[in-house]
């Protein structure tokens, strides 16, 4: 798969969701209308965090009821894990890419150890254990997650380990954020009355086992003595009837025989819960469960455990660290720019000239070619007389029409060092090339400046489809010379495009702020099937840079030295 740079992802992921994506500053965030992106290096790692930001938060933007608001910290993290997974399903379902980038994303974060809790966190083990039993449902492999906590909720939950099993069987049928949260309810008061329950059972255990130490010593609960009993037991009289005691083996209504009556007691728990048999836990008796993990769950704020949104941000803030060493890449934003109409008169002496030429190229290279060969359906009846000469290559075959179907970016440097005559070559250079093109058919012109004001903006003049108006390429110069910036800018602009012809054409000095970025520009461009191409105005230091290349002084020198460069580019 082609690696595809930041400003690549974030600008086309957002057209294509409609949304709209910015990188600046030094951090991730969404206010539920714009995704802003920190400024990244130019990594597959950050591509590949920065590319699952976007498709999780568009996911939240476009599916998630922002007015659901949760009153604890637990509450909201069950709600955000359960509403992660529900909108991930439907993203996927919307744009079955996205799909594949949100499992290759889980499976990024799960292997650097965003979902592995501490077993010893009760709340970060049950949130850890949801998440890997939702993500299953997307088909992502969570299984090993799911194995290491399954036991340890178990062992907090006791029997209300089925119920919790049985209630996130649902998951799949989430519909709304609504249900996302109502499902968190349920896990909660499933927590709540477990907890309750263990509880009531240890007290239950705690009494029972409080006569049974009364029963061991000769004590009563109360702390009376038995000395009266023992007197009676001497006398052979009963206590409280007088009468003389029966020798028996029945248990006393005080507890002083304990082993039947629990017994009697675990028989009857039994009966009225059939829930299936879980591992116990040693202080919780026969229900099982931990009641003080269950509190912690209820109580403490996990700190966004699980939630994919809070772990990306935290990746992204730390990859954006990394910029300086690593020549991060910002996509400029598009920007207006004031213009004035240019001189056409002079310019099209040269447009005809160079619109003559391309459509003599162009119509040349439609033209089909006839020949003869040994295979076909339709003999040539020019070539009948090679059969004397036992040449068999008679029958008629015509090459097919080579369609042009090209999309052409230009791109124009007004900065600083264009002043003067260089930025008046380059705008009616600009001109002339985009009104010629416009008439070739299957050539889809557009045409740009940068930078715009005091920024690193991209101020399109002709968009494709339009025709060129002389009145947008009159233009003055100043700034400095993002080109890299500019490069990646066209690039996403050609990417859009659905000819299977990419051409980017810049106009400038060649005299870019930063070489190095500039030239990595030139070879993403390249990966991705778009050829650039510079076009020198009054200097050869872009013989340097572009891999196709030519250098003009004036307008007068335009038309040789751009149709040397489109011939092969147009007829290939």
């Amino acid at each position: 798969m082609k690696h595809t740079t930041l400003p690549l992802v974030a600008k086309a992921l957002g057209e294509k969701y409609d949304i709209q994506v910015q990188i600046s500053g030094d951090q991730a965030y969404t206010n539920g209308r714009i995704i802003n992106l920190p400024s990244l290096p130019d990594s597959k790692e950050a591509a590949l965090l920065a590319r699952g930001y976007i498709d999780h938060e568009s996911a939240h933007i476009r599916f998630t009821d922002f007015s659901v608001k949760s009153s604890t910290s637990m509450l909201k993290c069950l709600t955000n894990i359960l509403e992660d997974i529900r909108i991930e399903k439907m993203m996927g379902a919307k744009y079955p890419g996205c799909r594949s980038n949100l499992k290759d994303l889980a499976e990024h974060l799960k292997q650097q150890g965003s979902f592995t809790p501490s077993l010893q966190d009760p709340p970060q083990t049950l949130l850890a254990w949801l998440c890997a039993r939702g993500r299953l449902t997307l088909n992502q492999d969570f299984s090993d997650i799911l194995a290491m906590t399954s036991s340890t909720v178990n062992g907090f939950l006791g029997t209300g380990y089925k119920k919790l099993l049985d209630l996130t069987e649902r998951i799949p049928n989430l519909v709304s954020t609504r249900d996302s949260q109502s499902m968190a309810e349920e896990i909660l008061r499933l927590i709540r009355d477990e907890k309750h329950q263990q509880e009531q059972e240890r007290k239950r255990q705690e009494d029972q086992k409080a006569k049974t130490t009364c029963s061991s010593d000769g004590s009563k609960p109360d702390g009376s003595s038995n000395d009266q009993e023992e007197y009676n037991q001497t006398s052979g009289t009963d206590q409280q009837s007088g009468k003389p005691k029966q020798d028996t083996d029945d248990s006393s209504p005080d507890g002083d025989n304990t082993g039947t009556a629990a017994g009697d007691d675990s028989q009857s728990q039994a009966a009225g819960n059939p829930s299936p048999p879980v591992p116990k836990s040693g202080s919780s008796g026969e229900l099982g469960g931990n009641p003080e993990a269950l509190q912690e769950m209820l109580d403490c704020d996990p700190g966004g455990f699980g939630d994919v949104g809070e772990i990306l941000k935290h990746e992204l803030i730390t990859e954006g660290e990394t910029v300086g060493n690593r020549g991060g890449v910002l996509l400029p934003p598009e920007a207006s720019l004031r213009t004035f109409p240019i001189d056409i008169h002079e310019t099209r002496r040269h447009t005809a000239l160079l619109r003559a030429r391309l459509s003599g190229l162009i119509q040349a290279s439609r033209l089909r070619r006839r020949h003869a060969r040994r295979t076909g359906s339709k003999i040539d009846n020019r070539v009948v007389h090679r059969l004397a000469l036992n040449d068999t290559r008679l029958f008629l075959h015509q090459e097919e029409k080579t369609e042009v179907n090209t999309a052409i970016m230009i791109l124009v440097d007004r900065s600083g060092s264009m002043q003067h005559q260089k930025i008046e070559v380059a705008s009616k250079t600009a001109y002339v090339v985009a009104e010629a093109l416009d008439s070739i058919p299957g050539c889809f012109a557009a045409v740009a400046a940068f930078p715009v004001g005091n920024s690193d903006g991209v101020a399109p003049l002709v968009r494709f489809g339009e025709r060129p108006c002389s009145s947008k390429f009159g233009m003055s110069a100043g700034g400095g010379t993002p080109l890299a910036q500019a490069l990646y800018w066209a690039g996403v602009e050609l990417l859009k495009r659905e000819e299977p012809r990419k051409i980017l054409l810049s106009v400038t000095d060649g005299e870019p702020d930063d070489l190095r970025t500039t030239k990595r520009a030139i070879r993403w461009l390249l990966e991705q099937g778009i050829e650039p191409m510079g076009l020198g105005i009054c200097e050869e230091s872009v013989r340097t840079i572009f891999p196709t290349y030519g250098v003009v002084y004036s307008v007068e020198e335009l038309p040789p030295a751009l149709f040397g460069m489109l011939q092969e580019k147009l007829t290939r």
